[in-house]
């Protein structure tokens, strides 16, 4: 009899859905988001019968669950071998780092398109940003980088905007989440948290444009050194 991979018998089991969502959406949705923050690492072995015994659920919603994120390239199926989670494609990185850098600069110019905005909230991110990398906290580290990105959004008046830059960017995260380790040491890039508030404050175009470029697309630098650490991450 096969045992359940660790990270399949990790997982935690579900509960009940809120009214008008499925049970398959509940499963997706943990899935998904256990391949998004490395729990469930590329290569990563998964099956019906474990996740349905870790999630207390039937086998019904997680092969629905489960064909979804083959949809997704999330998962893999090798013939003979089985269902895995799927290496992090470079490609769908360098779009996500796209799509971010785009809608970001523009939410960015609405938000200071017709006033100062008010920086109270994404500063507070910002500084719990910083206390998190200071304590050497990578889960709050990355969480607090979350929010003050989407604050971005919301100070621009587009805060479902967010969840589309969010949808697009599994695979980029994926990176991220390797590079957590070395992003928490980097005073340039805390730095720059720092100066997005300063530029929404000066209602500096120019600096803002100049910033969210930077940012965005710093994590690309890392990639030789994070495939070369993690070759078993990466497809091809």
């Amino acid at each position: 009899m096969t045992s359940t991979p660790p990270a399949i018998a990790a997982l935690q089991p579900l509960t009940a859905p809120k009214s008008r969502y499925r049970i398959s959406d509940a499963v997706f949705t943990t899935l998904s988001e256990s391949i998004r923050n490395l729990h469930l690492p590329p290569g990563s072995p998964i099956s019906e019968p474990g996740i349905a015994a870790s999630l207390q659920v039937s086998r019904s919603p997680v092969r629905e669950a489960i064909t979804r994120l083959v949809d997704l390239g999330l998962v893999t199926v090798v013939p003979q071998v089985g269902s895995q989670i799927a290496p992090i494609s470079i490609r769908e990185v360098e779009e996500a780092v796209f799509i971010r850098r785009a809608l970001e600069t523009s939410a960015f110019q609405q938000a200071i398109a017709s006033g100062t905005p008010d920086t109270t909230g994404i500063q507070a991110h910002v500084d719990a940003n910083l206390a998190a990398a200071e304590a050497g906290d990578l889960e709050a580290f990355f969480e607090t980088d979350e929010l003050l990105h989407q604050a971005v959004f919301e100070l621009a008046g587009v805060p479902r905007l967010w969840e589309v830059v969010r949808g697009t960017k599994m695979q980029l995260d994926r990176l991220r989440r390797l590079s957590l380790a070395g992003a928490v040491t980097n005073r340039e890039l805390l730095g720059e948290h720092q100066q997005l508030v300063d530029a929404l404050a000066a209602r500096d175009s120019a600096a803002g444009t100049r910033i969210i470029d930077r940012h965005a697309t710093r994590v690309l630098t890392d990639t030789t050194r994070l495939r070369a650490e993690n070759p078993r991450y990466f497809a091809g």
